[in-house]
């Protein structure tokens, strides 16, 4: 069950064991561990360092572990150190004596390595496709209410009217990033370590290039000791799942409290809310509220990742077996939450009425009457100060800004106060706002799209 111990007399002690076996988790990488195996003993055979016949039959006992494991949990069920040892343990019963020659010139530190590899490059992917529906999602939602006034909010306060498609682009653009980030951190993933021992390099005559192109690797690894201590990729992939998972969190938020009876914006889909087991008449939006509460323990495997790797020594050491359960926390958080936010955005339901009442407060146009009265010359910030005195007016008087604006701006600037039943109507602030990136339905159309294309060239 050991690859090691030919110079010991005792068996470890029994606690020790337990503490340091890692088959419970890494077991998980059993399919990406049977993969890099098969490359290897292939490589192996190429280069003649074992008969080609031998490495057929160990390719097709290598196959026939992974059957059986896919077949029976139960075959998993085994006192294995690590996945490594509990495929040689397995490859054993089918081979014989063979199967150590699987081993040969091979070390664990770099068949970790490479498991790992295989395996955040296929989390990225999944990760990028989830994030790609989830971008086309909020883009459909967002061009069918491009023209939907909504208020837009800065310091969690009602500052200025936008469209609920100017809120759906703010959330694609940062899931657009992220899409791109995690396509950087794939082609840094996508480096082979296979054949760098365990810290020196091989000396059998390994087709390094060969094996990575048996393992679909784009590269491989220019130094056998900075391929077994390198987990770089590990914690950028993490990090671009905090980071995910942050946008996540955010776009949580605004939809927890804008669907909130006190706001009524938004109505979240039934099927990711839950009951009250007190009070009946509660949808809650747990959902959303678990998506954000991840954020901080995708941020938590960051930081344990960083920590775990920041004060060792060169080569590799037993610490980073602490790797691998902080990537796939984090992976299959991220992989989880995307999909729960494309099913709430899906099946997310605007009240045009609600969005329509709260955009028309009337001192969300204060900016705009400042800008236009500006713009009939004059400075700005005397244009801000008389539109300030304006609205410590009506909030003093209980009037409104727009009958203490009409009274003012007759006398200081009538070309303005000719015009207030445009500058205080929602739908012609948002129009006003149409430079590239503004909230003005047509620019909202042309920022959906271009999110789109983005995640499309690939």
């Amino acid at each position: 069950m050991k690859l090691w111990g030919g110079n010991y007399s005792t068996d470890p002690d029994a606690a020790f064991w337990e503490f340091n076996r890692s088959f419970p988790f890494d077991r998980r990488l059993l399919p990406e561990e049977i993969a890099a195996s098969q490359a290897y003993v292939r490589a192996l055979g190429r280069a003649k360092s074992i008969p080609a016949r031998d490495a057929e039959r160990l390719v097709d006992g290598l196959g026939e572990v992974l059957k059986r494991a896919r077949r029976d949990p139960a075959y998993l069920e085994l006192d294995a150190e690590d996945v490594h040892s509990f495929v040689e343990t397995r490859l054993g019963e089918i081979v014989g004596d063979l199967a150590g020659q699987a081993h040969l010139g091979r070390s664990r530190n770099e068949q970790a390595v490479t498991a790992l590899r295989l395996w955040i490059r296929v989390a990225i992917d999944v990760l990028r496709d989830g994030v790609r529906a989830l971008v086309e999602a909020l883009a459909e939602k967002g061009h069918a209410g491009a023209a939907s006034v909504m208020p837009g909010y800065t310091h969690t306060r009602a500052a200025e009217p936008i469209t609920f498609g100017h809120w759906a682009a703010a959330h694609a653009w940062g899931l657009v990033r992220d899409f791109d980030r995690l396509g950087d951190a794939r082609r840094r993933v996508d480096v082979l370590p296979l054949g760098s021992g365990a810290l020196a390099g091989t000396a059998l005559p390994i087709d390094r290039e060969a094996l990575a192109r048996d393992l679909g690797f784009a590269a491989v690894s220019e130094s056998a000791l900075d391929a077994v201590m390198d987990r770089d990729f590990a914690i950028e992939f993490v990090a671009c799942c905090a980071t995910l998972q942050m946008h996540f969190s955010r776009m949580a938020e605004d939809l927890i409290w804008l669907s909130s009876p006190e706001f009524g914006f938004f109505r979240l889909p039934e099927a990711f809310t839950t009951g009250s087991s007190l009070m009946p008449q509660k949808k809650n939006p747990d959902a959303l509220e678990l998506v954000r509460g991840k954020a901080g323990r995708v941020t938590g495997d960051l930081v344990r990742l960083h920590t775990v790797v920041k004060g060792l020594a060169t080569g590799y050491q037993k610490d980073l077996q602490e790797d691998k359960e902080a990537v796939f926390d984090a992976g299959d958080t991220a992989i989880n939450s995307v999909a729960i936010m494309r099913g709430v955005v899906t099946g997310l339901t605007l009240d045009e009425a609600a969005l329509r009442r709260a955009a028309s407060h009337e001192e969300m146009i204060a900016a705009g009457l400042a800008v236009a009265i500006a713009h009939e010359g004059g400075s700005f910030r005397k244009a801000h100060g008389l539109v300030g005195s304006m609205v410590a007016e009506a909030q003093r008087t209980g009037s409104s800004l727009r009958a203490v604006a009409a009274r003012v701006l007759a006398s200081e600037v009538p070309s303005v106060a000719a015009r207030l039943d445009v500058l205080f109507a929602p739908d012609e602030a948002v129009r006003a706002k149409a430079a590239r990136g503004g909230t003005a339905p047509d620019a909202v159309r042309v920022s959906l799209d271009a999110a789109l294309s983005r995640l499309r060239r690939e």
